[in-house]
């Protein structure tokens, strides 16, 4: 969380979206309507998932595997 522009730029987008659901002229203009409010509980969860597998993936690829060589077969001990 050490970017601020990102955070700022992406918080800018979901008031952005919002706006453009929400407010009825845009609902009228863009043809869109609103979530119920259950719908909208069924999509928290999945940015902690999204979260969770980079925070895994790059776990994955900071661990060091065993020794290998320079063409990449496994060193014998």
């Amino acid at each position: 969380m050490s970017n601020s522009y990102l955070i700022a730029g992406i918080a800018g987008e979901l008031v952005l979206a919002a706006l453009l659901v929400y407010l009825p002229p845009f609902q009228a203009l863009l043809g869109t309507a609103a979530l119920p409010a259950s719908d909208l509980l069924l999509l928290l969860p999945y940015p902690l998932i999204v979260w969770g597998t980079d925070e895994s993936r790059h776990y994955l690829v900071r661990t060091p595997g065993p020794p290998t060589s320079r063409d990449g077969r496994r060193m014998s001990r």
